[in-house]
């Protein structure tokens, strides 16, 4: 049974080439081998941003300054309520690579490529957003 609404962060990460950051999910994880935004659940203590910045640390291995916040999603997923708010962000080194901890792949690609990918955020009114943005 749904209860709580669990609030969420995605993050956008945009590289000097204006490509976008998506990482595939693992098989044995909610939404197997779908494409996202990484990001994840926030914490107790922790405000949006930090979420934001420690979950990409945690998941690839990159040290990131978020930059715009492009607003929030409510998603009603079969087991959960989510909040999921999404911001923009961008390498603090771009020499430094990333590390797949926790997805299976990740790729840069151009936000008119994403129809290509499985992800669940495709129709989602931020990724509109987003193409204003970029």
């Amino acid at each position: 049974m749904k209860s709580e609404i669990i609030v969420a962060v995605g993050v956008v990460i945009i590289n000097n080439e204006d490509k976008v950051l998506i990482a595939k999910r693992p098989p044995n994880k909610a939404m197997p081998n779908k494409w996202e935004f990484p990001g994840g659940k926030l914490e107790d203590n922790e405000t949006l941003k930090q979420c934001g910045i420690r979950e990409i640390k945690e998941e690839l291995s990159l040290d990131i300054k978020i930059k715009d916040y492009l607003g929030f999603e409510n998603l009603n997923m079969p087991d959960n309520n989510f909040c999921l708010h999404i911001y923009t962000a961008y390498k603090l080194d771009d020499k430094q690579l990333l590390k797949l901890n926790e997805h299976t792949d990740a790729k840069w690609v151009r936000l008119s490529e994403l129809k290509k990918y499985d992800l669940p955020a495709n129709d989602l009114p931020f990724i509109s957003k987003l193409k204003k943005y970029l």
